[in-house]
């Protein structure tokens, strides 16, 4: 079997469950939903549903570097590894979890301030998402949970497998206020 058929640990495929899952929610949004519908806002101080898919690709652009290097430097372990999130990144995805009991300030390198048109956002959003997947593919057989990385948004660090965790749970947070912007 090659590196690419290789089955996923459960918790591995849960994620990558997540990412695909996530893809065809922004494919369903972006295709489907009139592009003015898109774009406009409930309120001004708001985002619309379309600046929700760009903010996601920017976090997701700033978080695939450190991820992409934490992944490749993590060991090799023992098959049938159960991998476990660290107290920051359990804190992390957890506060980012729909619906949104916490609010918070988006770090000004991942305000979506420019909002290309629906297709070329979610041309983006699916190539993130394969290299995503790509990286839970490399992750197999690693102790992603043992390896730390920097935030690229707060001075913290967690573990690789909690990177993970943590942008399904912002992935999902931003899916549903794209959705709920939408309600009118």
């Amino acid at each position: 079997m090659s590196s690419a058929e290789t089955a996923l640990s459960a918790q591995l495929e849960t994620c990558a469950h997540d990412f695909r899952h996530a893809t065809e929610e922004a494919r369903n949004l972006l295709t489907y939903t009139d592009e003015e519908a898109l774009r406009k806002r409930r309120h001004q101080a708001s985002w619309s549903a379309l600046e929700c898919v760009v903010h996601l690709n920017l976090a997701n652009q700033a978080m695939l570097p450190g991820l992409r290097k934490a992944v490749e430097a993590a060991a090799d372990t023992s098959e049938g590894t159960t991998y476990r999130m660290d107290f920051a990144g359990r804190f992390v995805a957890w506060s980012l979890e729909p619906p949104a009991l916490i609010k918070m300030k988006a770090p000004k390198v991942v305000e979506p301030l420019e909002a290309g048109g629906p297709e070329a956002v979610l041309l983006e959003f699916e190539r993130l998402h394969r290299e995503l997947l790509g990286l839970l593919r490399a992750s197999q057989g690693k102790a992603i949970d043992q390896q730390k990385m920097k935030s690229p948004f707060a001075d913290m660090h967690y573990n690789a497998y909690s990177a993970f965790r943590i942008i399904s749970a912002h992935d999902r947070r931003h899916l549903w206020q794209a959705r709920k912007s939408l309600a009118r």
